[in-house]
């Protein structure tokens, strides 16, 4: 269909020109005058002793920009089935820009046939190689590829370029051949892609229908209902509700007592609980939003925090909110409100890890409390995966199949309700740009500048136009009725896509030809349940309200090469006696073994400043040589 839509334009194209060309041969011709390109001048014409100046104009001449038809391997996408040439998405860019694309049939997931392709010689014009043995920089160093300067996205992908000067100076770190001196240069080994910085995967969801039986009430006006439709979660609609309600820090120990003291099932038995701790040693995304109460989050070591108390930069186990968690965890552990996986909890998932015995004890109906993958609540597909995640593990384990749920943007600080960075979430990505082999689009050494002008104007193009551009939408995601189905109105509601069996084989898609940027936004792509959470989650922008900002990071990024050596040589130096002092310290508070929190804190700080934290602290998370960290500018240009 699209096909015929573009030979159609270029019909009316082609017509156009004709009629110019009659027009041109019918006019008058006027003796000297030249123009080239928008270049106009006075054609002089004399008749015996008179002379005149004839003004004239003439239309520019466009210069077409895709005049050459060029030829561009690529290897971005896991179809190593595909065949050349029967891509509905490869005929309509190869049409529009003057190309013959050609996909190699190998998957960017297969290292051994990555390391054969590059063994042999080979390599594409436009690659992503997630499993190469080398990275963008061993790949350079091997002559496989070529370094793309700034300058050629001013030119021809501008789109990207004011990205780029929007996130100095993280962005220009990614990927950047450095001058002898160390400092960036304006040349990069490959394209660093940019990055969904918005996002966190877990959130607080809870049994909403608990809540009403220990009378906790919630507005209404406060619940947006999750519509479900497909034929397999589709009876559970309106059964889960989103809101942007925080909870006061009080009120939620609270109803974690209910839930554990109050029968909120009402079965009449003392069987129930508020949620599922882990022990302090456990550090993961998963207890994120535990940690999170009190400014500090679990999940990244790299994240550096300004103690209040010192006033110095510290990690985590030297910071005052990662004591004050400890206290709040091991008290409500004590309590019984939110426990360790029981004893026996192996008869669940007897051959599984701590992450399977975890769903297997949320999906028993038991517990009141989860922290929910915001991916897979409601998702009716991946049922290996999906249907072991709250809220239909419940609905399709445990018999419970009028429960009713509520999710909501992060779990509150005892400082207030009132959104700010001091406690919340971790954003998934904290850099606009990122790099390294899964984020990194290579540029084969043979490539032209013409070539990459011809790619980077494509992806320009695709990421300028609006979401539901004609031509755009469909090169991205298919024609509605062939390639996916509206669960409502479109644009404004899920698309649910066709199984690839059933799609016809000229309707097939590559669909590795765009995927330079992901920058969130609607996920108009997703199952219903995730596309009405994106588009609160976005609109309402929680990723800004309710996120927690490192003052500083420790990466490449924004560490001096130098620095990260002399670090290192001192950590080997030290570094070993102050994780024992941390352990130690860590393992007595979850044993119960401490008397005075407030006390024994300061001894344990003295102890990993005496033991060499104090020379870290000096000579590197203090030093204005490693730069503050810089929240991302999370508006897309367009």
């Amino acid at each position: 269909m699209s096909k015929r839509i573009i030979r159609l334009a270029s019909m009316l194209v082609l017509i156009g020109v004709m009629f110019s060309m009659i027009a041109c041969s019918n006019s008058s011709e006027v003796p000297n005058e030249t123009t080239t390109g928008a270049t106009t001048t006075k054609a002089v014409t004399t008749t015996g002793d008179q002379s005149t100046t004839a003004a004239t104009t003439t239309q520019a001449v466009e210069e077409n920009p895709f005049a050459e038809h060029l030829t561009i391997t690529w290897l971005m996408s896991l179809n190593a089935d595909y065949v050349e040439g029967t891509g509905m998405d490869e005929e309509m860019l190869e049409e529009r820009y003057n190309i013959d694309l050609q996909p190699w049939a190998i998957s960017n997931y297969d290292p051994e046939g990555l390391s054969m392709m590059l063994a042999a010689g080979d390599m594409p014009d436009f690659s992503k190689l997630d499993h190469a043995p080398w990275d963008a920089i061993g790949l350079y160093e091997q002559g496989m590829t070529r370094l793309i300067n700034k300058e050629m996205y001013k030119k021809y992908f501008p789109y990207y370029y004011e990205l780029m000067l929007q996130n100095e100076p993280s962005s220009l770190f990614h990927n950047n051949v450095k001058n002898e001196d160390g400092s960036l240069s304006d040349n990069f080994y490959g394209i660093s892609m940019v990055v969904d910085n918005k996002w966190y995967y877990n959130v607080p969801l809870a049994r909403l229908d608990w809540l009403e039986n220990i009378g906790y009430e919630i507005d209404e006006s406060l619940l947006t209902p999750i519509k479900l439709s497909d034929e397999k979660l589709g009876k559970y609609s309106d059964q889960v509700f989103i809101t942007n309600q925080i909870f006061p820090h009080e009120d939620f120990n609270e109803i974690l007592r209910a839930f554990t003291e109050d029968d909120p099932d009402g079965n009449g038995e003392d069987d129930t609980y508020g949620g599922v701790i882990f022990n302090h040693n456990f550090r993961s995304a998963w207890a994120d939003l535990w940690w999170g109460q009190f400014g500090v989050n679990s999940s990244d070591g790299n994240f550096l925090y300004e103690d209040s108390v010192t006033g110095d930069i510290v990690p985590y186990y030297a910071f005052t909110g990662y004591r004050d968690y400890m206290e709040w965890a091991v008290s409500m552990r004590d309590k019984g409100y939110i426990r360790t996986l029981p004893e026996g909890y192996e008869s669940l998932a007897p051959q599984g890890s701590w992450y399977d015995n975890l769903l297997a004890n949320w999906m028993t109906g038991k517990i009141g409390y989860f922290f929910a993958d915001r991916q897979y609540i409601c998702r009716p597909d991946a049922p290996a995966y999906s249907d072991r995640q709250p809220p239909q593990s419940i609905w399709l384990n445990a018999g419970d199949e009028d429960a009713t749920f509520i999710t909501w943007p992060a779990l509150a600080g005892p400082q207030g309700i009132e959104p700010n960075s001091k406690w919340g979430q971790r954003r998934y990505s904290l850099d606009a740009f990122g790099s390294g082999k899964n984020r990194t689009y290579l540029v084969g050494a043979e490539v032209s500048d013409e070539k990459l002008a011809r790619v980077l104007t494509m992806w320009n193009d695709s990421n300028t136009a609006a979401i539901d551009d004609p031509y755009w939408s469909v090169a991205k995601s298919g024609i509605e009725g062939v390639h996916y189905t509206w669960t409502g109105e479109p644009w404004n509601s899920a698309r649910i896509t066709t199984d690839a069996t059933k799609i016809p084989p000229h309707y097939k898609r590559y669909g590795g030809f765009l995927a330079v940027f992901s920058t969130g936004g609607p996920a108009v792509g997703a199952n219903e349940a995730m596309t009405l959470y994106t588009k609160i989650f976005y609109g309402e922008e929680w990723y800004k309200d309710y996120c927690i900002e490192p003052i500083k990071y420790w990466s490449a990024t924004y560490v001096p090469a130098e620095m990260m050596q002399a670090f290192k040589a001192d950590w080997d130096a030290f570094g070993a006696d102050i994780n024992k002092i941390h352990a130690e310290f860590r393992d007595r508070h979850w044993n119960g073994q401490i008397a005075n929190i407030n006390t024994e804190w300061e001894q344990y700080i003295n102890q990993l400043y005496d033991a060499g934290l104090e020379k870290i602290v000096n000579d590197y998370y203090n030093n204005d040589d490693f730069i503050a960290y810089k929240t991302p500018d999370l508006t897309v240009v367009k």
